[in-house]
């Protein structure tokens, strides 16, 4: 009999299907015109992942179907004071992350992953979306909703899938600040375990990424 793929299993093949299927559509157009339609077929495939994995989200149910929590989700204004809150706290967890990287580690403060896409949106304003949008939706589904939920569920336990998801979480960023981005990846499972409602860390999240993007649009309150 075969196996109907689960929740989790769609949403990160929907995840990767997104990041990698821009890349070999790129070397269809002509040279001159690559990176133009790199950041453009980046954006549509964001845009078309986010939207997939909402309606599988609200369409599918969950299998192994059990919650983070045994518990109903926050109601909205917790969710909305929560999301604010923890967008605060990601940035406070950004500075001191920093801090030890740079003075333990010799890691530079500046990560060369948000230097690279503040030019970016720069020349391609439109890639703002998917810093601020796309992103924090289909990152929280993949690494919090789905790898983190499911782990729970397995002998790794809640504190071993915090642990696992926020790793893979700072894996995936390339850009060698791995103790920043696993303790924010720790700090958004938490929000999405204290609320039992994954808009909580995306709201947190996307803000959080909204703030890192304020240079590209007021340079002038950071130099």
């Amino acid at each position: 009999m075969k196996r109907k793929m689960t929740t989790s299993t769609r949403i990160i093949f929907v995840y990767l299907a997104a990041q990698l299927l821009p890349v070999p559509l790129t070397f269809l157009f002509p040279a001159e015109k690559q990176i133009a339609m790199s950041l453009t077929l980046a954006i549509i495939f964001a845009f078309l992942g986010t939207i997939t994995m909402i309606v599988i989200n609200y369409k599918e149910k969950w299998t192994p179907e059990a919650p983070i929590i045994k518990a109903s989700s926050a109601p909205i204004p917790k969710v909305l004071l929560w999301g604010v809150l923890g967008f605060i706290a990601a940035i406070l967890i950004q500075i001191v992350a920093s801090l030890i990287e740079q003075y333990l580690f010799g890691v530079p403060t500046e990560s060369a992953n948000t230097e690279n896409l503040r030019e970016m949106t720069k020349a391609y304003p439109l890639l703002i979306f998917m810093i601020t949008v796309f992103a924090p939706v289909m990152e929280e589904f993949v690494f919090r909703k789905a790898i983190f939920t499911q782990l729970n569920m397995s002998r790794v336990g809640l504190y071993g899938s915090a642990v696992i998801s926020a790793l893979l979480f700072a894996f995936i960023h390339f850009d060698g600040h791995y103790l920043l981005y696993g303790s924010l990846g720790l700090w958004f499972s938490y929000l999405y375990y204290k609320t039992n409602n994954i808009f909580t860390p995306m709201l947190a999240h996307g803000l959080m990424n909204a703030f890192a993007s304020l240079p590209i649009y007021f340079p002038e309150l950071f130099q």
